[in-house]
């Protein structure tokens, strides 16, 4: 039986959702993802293997760079870390989501908060993404990791470390490559799309990463740790998007200090983003520059029970588009995002098999416009306002409840609250298209009278865990205040801009919405290596009508439909074999007002197996085995700059990944 314990947590990949106590500290709820998980997978980047947890869904754009959406919030309404510190995405249209700047042999676990519970940073409003990056062993070590599969993908890494007694470090370096993905119904996916005939089976993208880390340990208790990662991704494409990205460039350095109870992170990270409409068929010229930069500090200091905190960052973001021969537009006119924030958290028992975990949080942040760059008469023609700052004061807090009421079966609540201040994008925004596509879109004006969103949420659960059985179920409802939405603004304060010459804006605007649903997961262990695994998540998203909007459709865009998985699983714990069926159903709530389409109901068949052999480990797999055309419903963006063409997800696909280690 003992056996059958160790192999049922590693080897599910419905990640059990633990609200883990040691014996001095009570952790807060989180799943985790692991390495080794992804590494038994197809998936390209952090954002497609996250999709695979219960909750979850991904956002395709193309061949990589899958955005996340966690009980339907995505976006700005996640935090998205690595190891504690921030990165943003530069592109309006998020080509390049935070998860996109890791590679996974960077990557040692995957860490979710679903939901308003994390005091400790700001903006967690639905929900925290934090990436666990490798540390060196004791010893000299290395990892050979060799991934090959259909589309000609190609993705090779090597890393060394050395850990000592008093030194540490790593370095480590990850090639991407894969060209255009073919759908079940034959095609490549550029064939969708507007792509010219010489980029049809083109590169789709091409990434190098590298990244290093050194450690010194002072004396015991203490350590200073420095890490860099510099990526550079080219050509990669978008057929999701009116362009495509010959060059994309991220830098992350983090420090990090531990003494005692203390520990202090400072980070810098930096993205380059480059996209353009050189590969497509296109009528005139279309092209932004973007860029963010970020500086940002956190210390805390723990007592045992309580841990008291501050956070400080700034992030500034610009960027500048021109199309066709009009002028260039500071269409992100050099935003600053200050924010300073301190939190208290108690982490404990409060009785005989309760545990509790209880927070607060308070931030003050500064959101200002350059002025000089702003196009204020766009933003006083909608909205009424010259006003290019902004500051917000609000708390946010969190109680967390688990009792054990066997040792099988734990229950567990909370109750969460938490803000999230418009960004530079919402807030500040200006593209005047000048008569350019106004038939379809008009203009794309941020709303520097956005009101920050506040999500109140409650979550309940149970778990339970017996020699055969594990066992997780979870329900929640989210009431978000000023949820921030697009919508079509046809109001007019003031006289046309430019060369317009009607009242039409695609813009953002406050409503109140709500958002619940649930996951269920269950590992059943039928023999001591054979396992059945399933799961199931549900999310429904309703927002207020407001006519004098043009907001007369209460569901709220891009929220996914119900989802389910079931697999077959043969384990010894040395090789393994699996089968599993993945689902997701019709969903027709669909926001008509942002001409979001209806996506039909489909399921797939993928197959896999793997093993270890002495230093070596190997897996390889078949997705889609059944080579079926099918469509996710997060496929296709309704924003600005939008191509209209829905992306089919990959056809039949074959890969193998090989680990060596020494």
């Amino acid at each position: 039986m003992r056996k059958l314990s160790l192999l049922l947590l590693p080897f599910s990949v419905a990640v059990a959702q633990e609200i883990i106590l040691e014996e001095v500290e009570v952790k807060a709820k989180k799943e985790t993802l692991t390495q080794q998980e992804v590494r038994e997978s197809f998936a390209k980047d952090p954002g497609e293997a996250l999709s695979q947890m219960e909750g979850v869904w991904k956002l395709r754009k193309g061949g990589i760079a899958n955005d996340v959406v966690v009980r339907g919030f995505s976006g700005r309404n996640l935090n998205v870390l690595f190891d504690g510190a921030r990165i943003y995405s530069a592109c309006p249209n998020r080509m390049d989501p935070p998860l996109f700047h890791v590679d996974f042999a960077e990557v040692k676990e995957i860490e979710l908060i679903k939901g308003p519970f994390d005091v400790r940073n700001y903006g967690s409003l639905g929900g925290t993404v934090n990436i666990i990056t490798v540390e060196p062993k004791r010893g000299l070590h290395g990892k050979l990791d060799l991934g090959v599969g259909s589309f000609s993908y190609f993705n090779p890494s090597l890393k060394v470390s050395y850990g000592g007694d008093r030194f540490y470090g790593l370095i480590g370096h990850s090639y991407r490559y894969s060209k255009p993905y073919r759908t079940g119904g034959g095609k490549r996916f550029t064939e969708y799309a507007n792509y010219k005939p010489d980029e049809i089976d083109s590169t789709a993208y091409s990434i190098n990463t590298s990244w290093a880390k050194v450690g010194f340990k002072l004396w015991k208790g203490s350590k200073v740790e420095l890490s860099y990662t510099a990526q550079r991704a080219r050509d990669v494409l978008y057929p999701y998007l009116m362009m495509d990205s010959p060059e994309d460039n991220a830098n992350r350095l983090n420090l990090r200090i531990e003494h005692g109870r203390l520990k202090l992170n400072t980070y810098y990270s930096y993205v380059y983003h480059l996209m353009n409409n050189s590969k497509r068929t296109a009528t005139s010229f279309m092209e932004t520059i973007a860029k963010t930069e970020t500086y940002g500090l956190k210390a805390e200091y723990n007592f045992g029970k309580f841990s008291l905190g501050l956070e400080a960052f700034n992030w500034n973001w610009k960027s500048k588009t021109r199309m066709g021969s009009m002028p260039a537009q500071n269409t992100i006119p050099d935003v600053d995002t200050t924010d300073l924030g301190v939190f208290g958290e108690y982490r404990g028992r409060i009785g005989s098999g309760i545990k509790l975990v209880a927070g607060l949080r308070l931030d003050t942040t500064q959101t200002e416009a350059d002025e000089s760059k702003a196009n204020i008469a766009l933003y006083y023609r909608y909205h009424g306002t010259r006003s290019t700052s902004e500051r917000d004061t609000y708390p946010s807090g969190n109680v967390q409840i688990s009792y054990d009421v066997s040792d099988n079966l734990e229950l567990f609540g909370g109750v969460g609250y938490s803000v999230r201040v418009p960004d530079a994008q919402e807030r500040y925004f200006a593209l005047d298209r000048m008569g350019m596509m106004e038939a379809n879109y008009g203009d794309w004006v941020g709303n520097p009278n956005l009101k920050p969103s506040k999500n109140t949420e409650i979550d309940i659960g149970v778990k339970l865990r017996t020699d055969r059985v594990s066992a997780d179920l979870s329900v929640f409802y989210s009431f978000v205040k000023d949820f921030i939405t697009l919508y079509n603004d046809t109001s007019v304060y003031g006289s046309p801009v430019g060369m317009d010459s009607d009242n039409k804006a695609r813009s953002y605007t406050n409503v109140d919405a709500q958002l619940y649903g649930g996951e269920a997961k269950i590992t059943l262990a039928l023999t001591d290596t054979l396992f059945l695994e399933g799961g199931t998540s549900y999310v429904r998203g309703k927002k207020d009508t407001d006519p004098s909007k043009n907001i007369n459709d209460e569901d709220i865009a891009e929220i996914p439909p119900l989802k389910g998985r079931l697999a077959l699983r043969y384990d010894t714990g040395i090789y393994f074999a699996q089968a599993e069926g993945i689902f997701q159903a019709t969903q027709d709530r669909v926001d008509s007002d942002l001409q979001e389409q209806k996506t039909s109901g489909w399921g797939v068949v993928n197959i896999k197996a793997g093993g270890e052999y002495k230093n070596f480990r190997v897996v390889g797999g078949v997705d889609n085995l059944f080579d079926k055309f099918y469509y996710e419903h997060l496929s296709y963006l309704r924003d600005p700059f939008s191509s209209g063409i829905k992306v089919p997800e990959p056809g039949r696909s074959f890969y193998l990944n090989v680990s060596y280690l020494f």
